[in-house]
């Protein structure tokens, strides 16, 4: 539906309002009667105000998919899928108020980032585990391969003259980095260390419940022969794992690449493109942290699992007490 619309419109504030709605290819919210919107107001001192349509009022969407969401990991995860949720909602509101904060005033990307992927990782792992040594040697395994990350982008981005100010939002992150200090050349490695934490901490979770499963099963099992089983089961993990992260390359930069064959833009000058670069850097830094968490996870496990006694109560208590 092309053309425009003439809508009245009550805010919420008891005002009744009129405004002109265009629809194009690039805005097209079609206006129904009864429908909640919401309405951009652009009130300069002394003008008289000026109201587009914004957008739809999506909260009713928003709670409804939050909801199923919810009730699939209560009825699939039970006691430990409502931990996960709350873990989850946790690591989203410190995220959101206090690291996004933190590097916006001036922190040290570096810094921020390091702290948001420990308390997420912490708050997450204990939260399924309890305070316990597999919950701190999980821990532990997934900090570690979040150290790799940042080495190994440390390594791709000076091999492809890497900085912060290659990003789309560069031009405009500098502008507001003159009022607020913002570290624009580190944020990169910020968002390495956290874009790569779901799948490090997945397979190092998976790995070592792998390992003690198999070690509460056979308590007599040698370390040696926990770390081979730990590489045997690390490796289809790793082969499944690897094409998710290549496939949500592909999936999350599938318009951009559109665009820029559009713009008649050559496969070199693809390849050389600093947003190649850039999405290469970051789902191979996170792939190759993936496949070096399975030997990490597996060699924690051997050094640490044939030390631990009373295993088969332990095996009662997923807490690990």
């Amino acid at each position: 539906m092309l053309g425009e619309q003439t809508l009245r419109v009550a805010l919420d504030n008891g005002q009744t309002v009129t405004l002109t709605n265009y629809l194009t290819d690039t805005h097209n919210i079609l206006a129904t009667v009864g429908m909640r919107v919401v309405v951009c107001v652009d009130a300069p001192e002394g003008v008289e105000p000026y109201y587009t349509l914004y957008q739809y009022d999506r909260t009713a969407g928003v709670v409804v998919i939050l909801a199923i969401f919810l009730v699939l990991m209560l009825l699939v995860g039970g006691e430990k899928g409502a931990h996960a949720a709350l873990a989850l909602t946790f690591s989203m509101v410190f995220f959101l108020r206090i690291t996004i904060p933190a590097i916006y005033q001036g922190g040290s990307p570096i810094g921020a980032g390091l702290a948001a992927v420990l308390i997420s990782t912490a708050a997450t792992i204990f939260s399924l585990y309890g305070v316990s040594v597999r919950g701190g040697l999980a821990v532990c395994v997934t900090l570690a391969g979040e150290c790799l990350a940042c080495l190994l982008f440390w390594l791709f981005s000076s091999l492809l003259h890497l900085t912060g100010f290659q990003s789309a939002d560069a031009e405009n992150l500098l502008v507001a980095a003159q009022q607020t200090g913002l570290d624009l050349s580190t944020v990169l490695f910020a968002a390495t260390m956290i874009a790569s934490l779901g799948a490090v901490m997945d397979v190092a979770v998976s790995l070592l419940s792998a390992l003690w499963e198999l070690h509460v099963t056979q308590p007599t099992l040698s370390g040696t022969a926990l770390f081979t089983s730990g590489m045997h089961i690390g490796r289809d993990m790793i082969g499944t794992m690897s094409n998710t992260l290549v496939f949500a390359f592909a999936g999350g930069s599938l318009t951009t690449l559109l665009v820029l064959i559009a713009y008649g833009t050559q496969p070199n000058q693809l390849l050389h493109s600093d947003y190649v670069a850039l999405e290469l850097s970051h789902g191979l830094c996170g792939t190759c942290a993936v496949i070096l968490t399975v030997p990490l996870a597996s060699m924690a496990a051997a050094m640490v699992f044939p030390k631990l006694k009373n295993t088969r109560a332990t095996s009662v208590d997923y807490r690990g007490k």
